[in-house]
């Protein structure tokens, strides 16, 4: 009698331990899913950045692109709240941007001055400065990419 009960629990034991696995291989596979989703959003804070610099040195930032960096900054603050370094460091770039983007915007109005020999002088730094940033940048993001 109790033989024929244990008997009869084998087939419901089994599917238990069957649905657990599946539970644990959906587990693993959501968890997969969430460090690539947090990988290509981490990563397009990089490349919106480099995109951003790049249309810097070009003659004008778009304004695609220019939003594109200011949401990447932001989201920046929540996709590596472990170090909020990378926030601080994009949120810089973003106000020396404008350093670049005023000499190219009103340059011409301040040519052949004083002002207009500053002016370019602050801007080249700045690109260079600029430069300098997106290795150090690069060097703060790795931790999160080389996962």
């Amino acid at each position: 009698m109790i033989c024929s009960k244990l008997i009869e629990l084998i087939p419901s034991a089994i599917m238990a331990a069957f649905l657990a696995y599946i539970a644990y291989q959906q587990m693993a596979i959501n968890k997969r899913k969430l460090n690539l989703d947090l990988y290509n959003k981490r990563f397009s804070v990089y490349t919106d950045t480099l995109r951003f610099y790049q249309e810097l040195v070009d003659e004008k930032v778009s304004q695609e692109t220019h939003r594109s960096f200011i949401a990447s900054k932001e989201a920046s603050r929540f996709l590596f709240s472990e170090d909020s370094s990378i926030f601080e460091l994009l949120d810089l770039m973003h106000s020396e941007s404008f350093k670049i983007t005023g000499f190219k915007q009103h340059g011409k109005e301040i040519s052949g001055t004083p002002e207009f020999v500053e002016g370019f002088k602050i801007s080249q730094e700045t690109f260079f400065w600029f430069g300098k940033q997106l290795t150090e940048l690069k060097n703060k993001m790795s931790p999160y990419l080389n996962q």
